[in-house]
């Protein structure tokens, strides 16, 4: 097995750390990263105390079948956007015993990208029991290995900070 980037470990401590401080559980669904969110929250030891589970829904129908992304968000809004990113965590969190879901969905090329939807397009979901998702948007640069990495450690980071409730506003 190839080693995980100690930065992306290190980011995924922080998500524990917050976790167990506020008693939540976990849920992840991913897309372009094929589960390398939930591979580096599961690399930390304790974990089990936190993650519930994680769903990698890659294709369009998994998204459907899985999460219940509705088929008519995806084929009107595509995959890669705001209302099935949304649509994903919040799915996540319908089909699990998890408090906080994150999800992600993108492009990570080298191909698949038009002028709309370029190439590193990601867009992250984060929702919770209670409150609506909150998506965010990033284009990351480089290549798909690069592109699939930093989209890891928004994830990431972006957990961790729903976990601590800085209040940080995430935007739509």
């Amino acid at each position: 097995m190839t080693q995980l980037p100690v930065d992306l470990l290190d980011l995924a401590k922080a998500v524990i750390v917050a976790a167990k401080a506020s008693s939540k559980k976990i849920t992840t669904a991913e897309s372009c990263t094929g589960g390398l969110v939930a591979s580096c929250i599961t690399a930390i030891p304790g974990s089990s105390s936190v993650f519930e589970c994680g769903y990698v829904t890659y294709s369009n129908d998994a998204k459907t079948t899985m999460l219940g992304v509705p088929r008519d968000a995806v084929a009107e809004f595509g995959a890669v956007s705001d209302i099935v990113a949304a649509a994903m965590a919040e799915g996540a969190m319908a089909q699990s015993n998890a408090d906080i879901a994150v999800a992600v969905t993108g492009i990570a090329g080298p191909d698949g990208g038009t002028k709309e939807k370029p190439v590193g397009l990601v867009y992250l979901a984060v929702a919770q029991r209670g409150k609506d998702a909150q998506v965010k948007r990033y284009v990351f640069a480089g290549t798909r290995t690069d592109i699939r990495r930093a989209t890891v450690a928004a994830a990431l980071e972006l957990l961790a900070s729903q976990l601590q409730d800085t209040g940080e506003a995430v935007d739509a």
